[in-house]
């Protein structure tokens, strides 16, 4: 399973770009929209992981990979759909499969469980992805944060969206007696706990900047929900 993982993986990420590429080239997208294909696409890749996968070793293999597949992206524009016009704000493609490296380590090789790591992985494809997309289309409401410009409607959509992934995943995965509120209804603490994890993820984007928010939204995310189940 653990072979078959990693080539499973390289063909699930390729075909995330491949699909993109021909979405740029046919004009149907732009590449401000192709690029949140692969971004919200690639995000996928840890359901994958999780089905596949059981050693470190052959999960993080991909993760790397890509490190350095970006990286010569980014210096040789190898795949434009999910290059950024402004070289100078692409490095967040770089930053999405440090996270995805660092996020193996603290769940494969750690003490954290690996659908938390997916809750931190599943935000930062969805919400950060979402919010970027009707962020960019809203024109009111905008506001400069660290040298960023935000919206209030993609604050709005990275919250909810994030909310939706962590409640998603709880009602699957956790036991509601680790999470907020335990002593109350299980549903009322997966929302609690949901509404808590989104928050926190939406502050932690709002504030990062220079694309950073693809590694600061994933650790967040993952290392709080993770000290909400052990607390």
């Amino acid at each position: 399973m653990n072979v078959a993982g990693v080539i499973i993986s390289f063909a699930f990420v390729f075909a995330v770009i491949g699909v993109a590429q021909a979405l740029l080239r046919s004009g149907r997208l732009s590449a401000s929209a192709t690029r949140k294909v692969v971004h919200i696409g690639v995000a996928h890749w840890w359901l994958l992981a999780m089905y596949f996968f059981d050693r470190w070793e052959f999960a993080i293999i991909g993760p790397v990979a890509f490190v350095a597949i970006n990286l010569a992206s980014y210096l040789l524009r190898l795949f434009p759909a999910m290059e950024h016009e402004e070289r100078s704000k692409n490095l967040g493609t770089i930053y999405f499969p440090i996270a995805l490296t660092a996020t193996v380590l603290l769940t494969w090789a750690g003490p954290v469980a690996t659908w938390i790591g997916g809750v931190g992985i599943l935000v930062l494809g969805y919400g950060d992805g979402m919010a970027a997309v009707i962020g960019e289309r809203s024109k009111r409401w905008r506001f400069p944060i660290m040298g960023t410009m935000k919206s209030a409607a993609g604050t709005a959509t990275m919250f909810m969206f994030s909310a939706v992934v962590a409640a998603a995943f709880l009602i699957v995965f956790a036991d509601p007696s680790t999470l907020i509120a335990a002593g109350a209804i299980p549903s009322v603490s997966i929302a609690l706990t949901a509404i808590v994890i989104a928050a926190v993820a939406t502050v932690v984007e709002v504030l990062t900047p220079f694309g950073l928010d693809n590694l600061t939204v994933p650790i967040a995310t993952t290392l709080l929900l993770h000290w909400i189940t052990i607390s």
